[in-house]
């Protein structure tokens, strides 16, 4: 490129990076408030990176990983990395990470378009005919963003030294795209790859292989979506005692957009989309009402500044309840179906099982139990020494009494072992319910709680004692 040229081309890049700059510093502001609340730490990311002849610069990238990150891992990032924060994983989707770069330009340490600026450590690889690559400033938009650009789809899952395979495979085909962009680089392709990279950066939103990986989450979101107007259109009738005025609808339509644009990356955020709805429990809960909490009270913030003051608020209260029994109801609903489905999978000949204890350790196997498709063991019966508990049912299986029991629901249900929940019961208990199996010569098992089998000295002493009551682990 003539001096001329590279002259021209630094007067386009100011004057659009500047005039950029001037529209999307609102999105700036947004953005680095939620990177402080997501995580602690500084809202831009500085790194080294080679820039025009070798001359070394510090980047601007909004921080998309934990502090410290690079001294906790490798320098590049993989699939799933688990230092990326909740904001970063959407950022990086987006690119909206690499915005600040515009900063770089005003500066005039990258252009508008270029290669794509690399870490001084890889420099060291470049063979001698790649030089060139660094003979222009590294840009913003080039043939390896567009191209390029979900570089972290191309790694193997399973592999193990992310710094060796980029060299060996990925490097490579950068360094010949970003050469022969600097070979055949003029103002109007420059131009070109400005409009192109716009467009390209719309179109890869949409990434076919994270539809297919998560399409039971996306089908989760989709069905949220719907609840969410369900709620908000039921809170309305609900409020007006089931007849809407006609002027109504105006505001009820606007607030439902506002519910459908700001609600669903709330529930993203508070990762309800990253808990399987298989295991669905109360922490599961605590997060619905969090996540429904916050974007509700987002939703009635942005009405009020968009000039619908006379919203009723008390509709956004019955909205939120609804919303949270609604999102509630449907998880528990698709967990007892799901854990259904598995009950329902033919397992071959069952151990039939009596559980020991009607508390949390009690429970636990008992679940464990009923929703692994691989067990061999059939829960029939529960026992507990408390009889304030007898009769009761916990997934279904009922409380047949103490200890003394033991016979009566062994001859009526053919049992054939019975699983003793320490943590449940006193060693007393214990030591009755092991006479009680000895004497009818069923087999038993003692189930320690984790603490106990984090803890060696108490695995060991489990042991001897299970051992001592002829019973097995």
């Amino acid at each position: 490129m003539s001096p001329g040229a590279a002259l021209t081309k630094r007067i386009i890049d100011f004057v659009v990076a500047s005039l950029a700059l001037a529209v999307i510093w609102p999105f700036f502001v947004i953005i680095a408030l939620l990177i402080k609340l997501d995580s602690k730490g500084p809202v831009f990311f500085r790194q080294e990176r080679a820039g025009q002849d070798g001359s070394d610069f510090r980047i601007f990238k909004f921080r998309t990983m934990i502090v410290g990150a690079y001294r906790s891992g490798a320098r590049l990032t993989v699939k799933r990395d688990p230092r990326i924060t909740q904001v970063g994983q959407v950022l990086r989707w987006t690119k909206l990470d690499e915005l600040p770069q515009i900063l770089n330009v005003l500066l005039g340490d990258m252009a508008l378009v270029g290669p794509r600026p690399e870490d001084p450590y890889f420099v060291n690889f470049y063979g001698e005919e790649n030089l060139d690559v660094l003979s222009v400033k590294p840009g913003l938009i080039g043939p390896s963003q567009l191209e390029g650009r979900d570089e972290v789809e191309m790694y193997p899952d399973g592999v193990e030294d992310t710094e060796k395979y980029y060299i060996e495979h990925i490097l490579p085909e950068k360094l010949e795209r970003d050469l022969n962009y600097v070979r055949n680089a003029t103002v109007w392709g420059d131009i070109k790859f400005l409009v192109s990279g716009a467009f390209g950066v719309l179109a890869s939103q949409v990434k076919t292989s994270f539809v297919a990986r998560s399409k039971g989450r996306l089908a989760l979101l989709s069905m949220d979506l719907g609840l969410i107007v369900i709620a908000y259109i039921v809170a309305n009738f609900i409020h007006f005692e089931w007849s809407l005025p006609p002027e109504a609808w105006d505001y009820i339509f606007q607030t439902a957009f506002w519910c459908v644009l700001l609600k669903p990356p709330v529930l993203i955020y508070f990762g309800l989309y990253q808990r399987s709805a298989r295991w669905v429990g109360r922490r599961d809960l605590a997060a619905i009402v969090k996540a429904v909490g916050f974007s509700s009270a987002f939703v009635v913030a942005v009405t009020f500044l968009s000039g619908l003051q006379a919203h009723s608020r008390a509709v956004f209260v019955v909205d939120a309840t609804m919303l949270i029994f609604l999102m509630a109801g449907f998880r528990f609903t698709l967990r007892h179906v799901l854990s259904g489905a598995s009950r329902n999978i033919d397992r071959g000949p069952y151990t039939r099982v009596l559980v020991a204890g009607s508390g949390h350790g009690g429970e636990t196997i008992l679940r464990s139990l009923l929703e692994d498709p691989k067990s061999r063991f059939l829960p029939v019966g529960i026992i507990d020494h408390e009889p304030n508990r007898w009769g009761a049912l916990i997934h279904g299986i009922r409380v047949m009494g103490g200890a003394t029991d033991i016979a009566m629901a062994a001859s009526t249900h053919g049992v054939e072992m019975v699983l003793v929940s320490l943590s449940d019961m006193d060693p007393s208990v214990v030591r009755d319910i092991a006479e009680a199996c000895r004497k009818l010569d069923i087999e038993f098992r003692l189930i320690p709680t984790l603490s106990d089998v984090l803890s060696q000295e108490q695995t060991e002493l489990i042991a001897t004692t299970t051992l001592s009551h002829e019973g097995r682990i």
